[in-house]
């Protein structure tokens, strides 16, 4: 027998670089919003000894995979190892902000977590070790909207929806590297030629504007950087916003977008236009997938 999990995605509606600690993490303030779409699916099959993975993209199951180092933390933390065998079918492009593996990694771990018995580990406890993976992993643990603080680690649930939207997130076929991202924006901001959103704006409330406003206002201070090295990134946003998104933003460090349409009509034919450059799309609204056919 197996069983099938879906691990969802999440994009930054807000992403301002605020500084830099001194072993050389980079504190964020941050909105991270979740979507069922683009997805991965892991199918489990329990059996066996140990823990094998295979993967759509081989080269993933190659080496130290974060879903191998998420099952041998499980086991050393709780000592429960079932013999497990997992098929990653990947659905969310590498390289694109938007959590991919770091969604794959919370999923195994509730679903260990849920099998454990008297084993389990608490959801404080599950979330300590979900940070030891990475720093976006505890956010998908519980999968709601949260402004995020620190390096990603501090948590504030918000009551943000984007029901009134239909949401489109743009995969170009382009991969950001993001340890060098927050290397260039580092130099800029040490040229002056960056600076963090809270300093531009006085008394800017970014999280009431997200989820209170109409138009959402979206930052990403990664844009100023990323848009330099890849120009065709910043022309497929200001096709976006010409395709009369009510508002676009690149996730993470790239190189997807999230955009936001009253129209649905003016999504499908943003998406077609899209496409036919070879761009992915995937259409959200109300919390579930939709096609959108021009």
């Amino acid at each position: 027998m197996s069983q099938e999990l879906t691990a969802g995605c999440k994009v930054n509606l807000y992403l301002d670089i605020v500084g830099v600690r001194a072993d050389g993490y980079h504190e964020i303030e941050s909105l991270f919003y979740p979507l069922p779409s683009p997805c991965d699916v892991l199918t489990l099959a329990e059996g066996g000894e140990g823990f094998r993975l295979t993967c759509s993209d081989p080269s993933l199951a190659a080496g130290e995979n974060i879903l191998t180092r998420a099952y041998e933390r499980f086991a050393g933390a709780t000592g429960f190892a079932p013999g497990l065998a997992v098929h990653l079918d990947k659905g969310i492009p590498m390289g694109a902000g938007l959590g991919g593996g770091s969604s794959d990694a919370a999923t195994l771990l509730r679903w260990l977590n849920g099998r454990a018995g008297d084993k389990a580990l608490s959801s404080g406890e599950l979330a300590d070790l979900a940070l030891s993976l990475g720093a976006d992993v505890p956010f998908f643990l519980d999968n709601v909207p949260a402004w995020v603080t620190g390096i990603g680690e501090v948590l504030e649930p918000v009551p943000a929806s984007l029901d009134d939207y239909v949401v489109l997130v743009v995969c170009p076929q382009v991969h950001v590297n993001t340890a060098w991202a927050y290397r260039r924006y580092d130099e800029m901001l040490a040229q002056g030629l960056v600076r963090p959103r809270k300093e531009l704006t006085l008394n800017f409330s970014p999280i009431k504007n997200l989820c209170f406003t109409k138009p959402p206002e979206l930052w990403n201070s990664f844009e100023e950087v990323v848009f330099q090295e890849f120009p065709v990134l910043y022309g497929i946003k200001e096709l976006i916003l010409d395709g009369f998104a009510d508002a676009c933003v690149m996730s993470g460090s790239g190189s997807s977008f999230v955009a936001l349409f009253s129209s649905s009509e003016n999504a499908a034919r943003c998406a077609g236009r899209l496409r036919s450059l070879g761009h992915a799309c995937f259409g959200i609204r109300s919390g579930r997938p939709v096609r959108l056919d021009s």
